[in-house]
């Protein structure tokens, strides 16, 4: 698998969190449904660990060990993808607030 089709995977599942939010008010939340904040946290907690584990393959090859260098490239690359993934979401999280702090009530 690719590192790009990785990235579109967890946009994909990221947003199908989201996809029924806003189809029925009326409707009743169920005890086991995930909320914005479990999910966001989740998404910072697993970019957190990828960037973990880059850093650790990096120290690893740079000390000599037995690492191969493939592997350290692949780590590093899932790490900054989902980097950029983080920002972007943090980005048009603002980009909303901004927008709804602008609204006269």
């Amino acid at each position: 698998m690719r590192i790009e089709d990785n990235f579109a995977l967890n946009e994909v599942l990221f947003n199908s969190k989201f996809k029924d939010v806003n189809k029925d008010k009326n409707v009743e939340e169920k005890s086991d449904s995930i909320g914005f904040g479990e999910v966001l946290k989740k998404a910072i907690d697993d970019t957190n660990d990828k960037i973990v584990k880059s850093d650790s393959a990096s120290t690893s090859f740079i000390k000599g060990e037995d690492v191969n260098i493939d592997d350290v490239m692949i780590k590093n690359q899932e790490a900054s993808l989902n980097l950029q993934f983080l920002t972007q979401t943090r980005d048009k999280l603002l980009d909303g607030y901004n927008q709804l702090s602008r609204l006269q009530l």
